[in-house]
């Protein structure tokens, strides 16, 4: 990606946005409240605050948090000079939508309400078409591909998860493709850290199931550093995936992760500690005085914002205990 010195005015943007990011002590204000509508009203002190007013009531917040998306998707893509950039991290909206509306029309999963509009590069209007008219010529090509084969696949076998499998693939396949056009190294990491961190926690999910190996190499992801076919087989003792990724940049999350799916049968600290990993990775951007990792920085950073609000939303109105709370979130950008 040449000419980094385009990105003047966008990185001034972005230091000025930054100063806005929720710090580690709102969301520990928030994580503390006595209730939901407590913890809502910590945010009427940062950009979420123009959105409270419109909520009928705290089980609303996903108005607000699907609004202030859209709002920061809108504004990045003005600012940055390279919009295929900002397409990038959109495009997950775009397969996200496909498969709510495939589950909804080919297997009668009908779940509105999941829809992301105004965020992902195809409009939902014509997502909504090519599905009911089962007519995908109009998408790109590796999603016309996918949602082609899925549809006939879906006439002899209506299973999910063959949904998630063939879009998943496409998906990420696309996205290499992009990373591979943006030529910028420090996407190109954080993807490849992505697509690890996935396929190792696949592993873990296919193995629970007690699917067999055929599965499981349709499962994973084809791009990232780490071939889980070889690395380990499902048989092996969890042990030896922690001994193989000792010296990885994977070495924490995988161990530590390992150590409690071990005690509590479930990947929520897994998950907690890989999200932690890639803004550890996306904090580089900070560092950085021209070019396009400010932005892929502070773009991360909102969206694991908008994950934490969910979380302590969720977490009250649910009535958890605070410190099961706080056992999921998510480090801070700033």
């Amino acid at each position: 990606m040449p000419n980094n010195d385009r990105y003047a005015y966008a990185v001034g943007r972005i230091r000025a946005m930054e100063t806005r990011l929720l710090d580690r002590g709102k969301i520990d204000r928030m994580v503390e409240a006595r209730s939901a509508e407590e913890a809502l009203k910590v945010l009427g002190e940062s950009e979420y605050g123009e959105y409270l007013a419109d909520l009928g009531s705290v089980h609303q917040f996903e108005k607000m948090l699907d609004a202030e998306l859209r709002r920061i998707y809108v504004e990045l893509r003005k600012i940055s000079p390279e919009p295929d950039l900002i397409n990038f991290f959109a495009k997950k909206f775009d397969y996200h939508n496909l498969k709510v509306l495939i589950k909804a029309n080919k297997l009668a999963e009908k779940r509105d309400e999941l829809l992301v509009p105004e965020v992902g590069n195809i409009p939902l209007a014509e997502l909504i078409r090519a599905v009911g008219d089962d007519d995908y010529r109009n998408l790109p090509s590796r999603m016309r591909q996918a949602a082609e084969k899925l549809s006939e696949l879906l006439r002899l076998d209506p299973d999910p998860q063959l949904v998630g499998l063939l879009l998943d693939r496409a998906m990420y396949q696309e996205l290499e493709d992009a990373v591979d056009a943006q030529q910028s190294s420090f996407l190109k990491g954080y993807f490849t850290s992505l697509v690890d961190l996935i396929n190792i926690k696949t592993y873990l999910r296919v193995r629970r199931a007690n699917r067999p190996k055929d599965f499981l190499q349709q499962a994973l992801l084809p791009s990232g550093n780490v071939d889980m076919n070889k690395l380990v087989q499902l048989v092996e003792p969890l042990e030896v995936l922690v001994d193989r990724l000792m010296f990885s940049p994977y070495a924490q999350v995988v161990e530590e992760g390992i150590q409690m799916y071990q005690k509590t049968d479930t990947l929520t600290r897994y998950e907690k500690l890989a999200d932690d990993h890639l803004i550890k990775y996306a904090k580089q951007a900070k560092f950085v005085t021209f070019g396009p990792e400010p932005i892929i920085g502070y773009l991360l950073a909102k969206e694991n914002e908008i994950k934490m609000i969910r979380i302590i939303m969720v977490g009250k109105i649910n009535q958890l205990p605070t410190e099961e709370i706080k056992e999921r979130l998510r480090d801070v950008y700033v």
